[in-house]
């Protein structure tokens, strides 16, 4: 999109109507306004979209196949090549149309790679695929091998029954096929293995589990994801935040949300699913568009009904003019709230109920007077900054939406029908317009209220930890909670559910704090300021802001803060395990030892109790408790190649 912002300002300033434009724009009150300005501007000077996006195409599935055979086949096998060819194969079977040879011959390939990885279920599930799909005779008996020996591995019962269709396809091989011994002699090989023992199921990975989903002691009533520790607070300073009711111990659990919705991020297609976000190695393609792919037919037929119907005809031409994951989730918001209204009719009226609500505190709760993260009035609520935004950045906003509602209009039926390709026919329909409306208010929503959903990523033992990003949530009740580069609760993600947790003790009275990506000890105050000021409009004035806190390396250990000797002690023993505990989790060695958290949570207190901040010990007991509780939740192991 930027190449046709360019060509727009190009042809604006060639016509020195820039300026004017500029000075119209600006005098725009509506979001529906700017878009109908921004279609009357590319009507006029000749903007019109134009791309296709890819479609699913047998030779480009055939190139990316063979990509994958060259880093597959060739070489000595390791972990990283082996997950590099089978993204390869995972793009290839994307693009393959459906049903086509080119896609069985994705799943029959990908098998491969995930039998040597040691992914034998997933590996039986690509063979299953590949031959329910036109897959060649000649090649079955291949497969079927495969199979047989993931099936005596797992130790299943139906292995003999898969050595005999193992036969079958060989005796219709032709008897030049110069593969045909290899196999026969394998078959042989399996055939004797099966016999003289029945392996009992030994899936050679080592289980990550997802430690319980930590639960509210005592709910909210305006907010039920939340616990009753807090209140929704407003004043014309802070705006909507929250406010402790009570005092609040580290550790505490403030709120348990589930995303409105969650919108993968379009790099991760090839490892996780669309729809439930979580890591897939085999994951299955929509048979209409090269964008989305799933962990089951479940998924898919949900993500279907819910948007994906919509979404399927629209994202690859989007993707062909470098749209961003924020334009994915604008889109997605605007779907979803026509949906839960029931109609274009039914959604205005909602809308118009909100937008006329005299309490600034409660709008977008609910008619039971709560504030429910499952239901859009409570998204659409969210701080907008339209009034801070410069023209040119929302114009941008404006004509990424113009674009987004073209295709919505001429390539999908959600306005009833596809409507011609003429800008002119959008211009003059309100109900496009207004829904066009609706797509530019999520644009300024989201880069001030979303949050990014992560995977701990875990490449074995003794071989380090990543931080992925998943995706971008939609979460209403945690988008309230103001900032400070020096936070006192944290925000860990669950496959399905973000949890709020206090990090340091909060007194009644006392705000909640998040991070919103700029924390003191790794950035500078001006660099802080610079990029809020730029994403969210505000100047921080939080505590370390104006203390002017100093960088991590040049923070001071307590032994310099404290000059009681009987405070020293205390802390001294509070943390007599803790580089015990920093080596356990930098090893991700931390599942089922519940007393690492909880000794955590006493040296927060202890050192909170007794050291001024900033304090280094303070810094390094926080970012281990962080890195606990993540290992503790949503974490995926990358898969070793077999030995």
């Amino acid at each position: 999109m930027d190449k046709v912002q360019e060509m727009l300002n190009a042809r604006l300033i060639a016509a020195n109507k820039h300026i004017e434009l500029s000075v119209q724009y600006k005098k725009l009150k509506t979001d529906q306004e700017r878009v109908v300005f921004t279609l009357n501007i590319m009507q006029e000077y000749g903007i019109v979209p134009s791309a296709t996006g890819m479609p699913k195409n047998a030779k480009e599935s055939e190139k990316l196949r063979e990509k994958g055979n060259k880093i597959f086949i060739k070489g000595a096998l390791n972990n990283i090549r082996c997950i590099e060819a089978l993204k390869l194969y995972t793009k290839s079977i994307s693009v393959a149309p459906y049903p086509s040879e080119q896609l069985a011959l994705g799943y029959a390939n990908r098998s491969a790679v995930l039998f040597q990885l040691g992914l034998y279920l997933e590996c039986i599930q690509d063979i299953d695929r590949a031959l329910a799909l036109n897959y060649p005779d000649n090649l079955r008996a291949k497969l079927y091998l495969r199979k047989s020996e993931c099936l005596m591995i797992l130790g299943n019962q139906s292995v003999d029954d898969t050595l005999k269709k193992v036969q079958h396809w060989l005796d219709k091989m032709s008897l030049n096929d110069t593969s045909r011994e290899k196999l026969k002699t394998k078959l042989d090989v399996l055939r004797n293995r099966n016999t003289q023992t029945k392996l009992c199921a030994t899936d050679t990975r080592r289980k990550v589990l997802e430690s319980p989903l930590p639960t509210i002691a005592s709910h909210n009533d305006e907010v039920p994801c939340a616990s009753d520790a807090v209140v929704i607070k407003y004043n014309n300073h802070y705006g909507r935040h929250i406010v402790a009711t009570r005092d609040i111990c580290p550790g505490e659990v403030i709120a348990v949300e589930k995303p409105y919705s969650l919108i993968l991020k379009q790099e991760n297609m090839q490892t996780h699913c669309s729809n439930c976000l979580r890591v897939c190695w085999a994951n299955i393609p929509c048979n209409y568009c090269t964008y989305a792919m799933y962990c089951s037919e479940e998924c898919k037929n949900i993500e279907w009904k819910k948007c994906h119907d919509v979404e399927c005809a629209i994202f690859p031409a989007l993707i062909e003019y470098s749209f961003y994951n924020l334009d994915w989730c604008s889109i997605r918001l605007a779907v979803l709230a026509l949906r839960d209204a029931g109609g274009m009719k039914e959604l205005r009226t909602m809308l118009k109920e909100v937008d006329e609500h005299a309490d600034p505190r409660t709008r977008g709760f609910s008619q039971d007077g709560k504030l429910h993260s499952d239901r859009y009035i409570s998204v659409y609520s969210l701080v907008t900054n339209s009034e801070k935004r410069s023209v040119s950045d929302l114009f941008k906003r404006s004509l990424d939406t113009s674009f987004i509602l073209y295709y919505l209009a001429t390539r999908t039926v959600i306005f009833g029908a596809k409507l011609p390709e003429d800008l002119n026919i959008l211009i003059n329909n309100d109900d496009i317009t207004f829904f066009g409306g609706l797509i530019l208010r999520h644009q300024q929503i989201i880069p001030s209220n979303m949050h990014t959903v992560y995977t701990v990523i875990s490449f074995g033992e003794m071989q380090g930890l990543e931080y992925k990003e998943r995706g971008i949530a939609s979460m209403p009740f945690l988008s309230l909670i103001n900032h400070s580069c020096d936070p006192n609760i944290l925000r860990h993600s669950r496959s399905e559910h973000i949890v709020l947790y206090a990090m340091y003790p909060i007194r009644k009275g006392e705000q909640l704090l998040d991070n919103y990506g700029t924390h003191y000890a790794i950035m500078s105050k001006p660099m802080r300021h610079q990029k809020l000021l730029k994403q969210y409009y505000f100047t921080c004035d939080c505590i370390p802001c104006q203390e002017d806190w100093p960088l991590y390396h040049e923070v001071k250990s307590y032994k310099t803060l404290v000059r009681k000797s009987e405070d020293q002690n205390k802390i001294k023993k509070a943390l007599t395990k803790f580089n015990t505990y920093i080596q356990l989790a930098t090893n991700g060695n931390v599942q089922d030892k519940p007393y690492i958290i909880e000794d955590l949570l006493k040296m927060v207190q202890v050192l909170h109790d007794c050291v001024p901040m900033p304090c280094e010990e303070m810094s390094n007991v926080i970012e281990t408790l962080k890195r606990v509780y993540d290992l503790n939740g949503n974490m995926y192991e990358i898969p070793q190649v077999r030995t």
